[in-house]
């Protein structure tokens, strides 16, 4: 896990709302019948009113939802419902940055990677090759958005660089502005700022290992669609 970014627990439970934990656990009395786990959670859930035992002799212990769970449950996921929504808005703009400099750009590509002797499937948010002819100069680029800093610290102690390696010959993390500083993340990424007004604006150049895909990663790309820009010149067209 790298070490140069910290952990605010505000931005997991404070300003956030519900803790990620917490939240999933209201989910899980809502859908289910609300066998007790009886551990820290449901201790906190009751501490803050938002789960009541019923008390049934025939049976284990269950929770339900009070009337302020549903509310912070529902309030949980409109935030998220958000998050999700500001994620596509940027994944998008940075694919349509990239097309218009006349890089071929693939969005929710599933691809095939071989880490420690296992075969993973390896999503990038946006993964993009120059038009070229040469596999030695096709420059092979991830970039990973996040709009949420408790998603960052979650990529950041995932390691996912090792598996982007494969892939890409430079690995990029594209920051909504104001979740963390370029400074904080670890130099084996390049770093994006994405602004309101002004888009894409590079904060870090990323360094460059060189790689060659293999023909899995063709194969994977071959059955998927690119990101189609109209702004992008015809003459830049194979």
């Amino acid at each position: 896990m790298h070490d140069s970014i910290q952990d605010h627990r505000n931005d997991s439970c404070g300003r956030a709302g519900l803790p990620r934990r917490h939240a999933i656990r209201l989910r899980h009395y809502w859908r289910s019948l609300g066998w007790a786990h009886h551990d820290s959670i449901d201790i906190d859930l009751l501490a803050r009113g938002l789960i009541r035992e019923i008390a049934d002799p025939r049976a284990a212990s269950r929770f339900l939802l009070t009337e302020a769970g549903r509310a912070a449950l529902a309030e949980n996921m409109t935030r998220h419902r958000g998050a999700r929504a500001r994620h596509a808005e940027v994944v998008a703009g940075v694919a349509r940055h990239l097309a218009t400099t006349g890089r071929v750009v693939f969005t929710e590509l599933a691809m095939r990677t071989a880490r420690e002797g296992r075969w993973r499937v390896c999503r990038p948010d946006v993964f993009s090759v120059t038009r070229g002819l040469r596999a030695d100069h096709l420059a092979p680029r991830v970039h990973e958005i996040k709009v949420r800093r408790a998603d960052l610290l979650s990529e950041l102690r995932a390691d996912k660089t090792a598996r982007y390696r494969e892939l890409a010959d430079e690995c990029y993390l594209v920051l909504a502005e104001g979740i963390a500083e370029p400074e904080e993340i670890p130099t084996d990424y390049g770093v994006v700022v994405w602004r309101a007004e002004q888009g894409y604006t590079l904060a870090r150049a990323a360094p460059r290992t060189p790689c060659r895909l293999a023909t899995r990663h063709w194969m994977a790309m071959a059955q998927a669609t690119p990101v189609i820009c109209d702004d992008a010149s015809p003459q830049m067209d194979l």
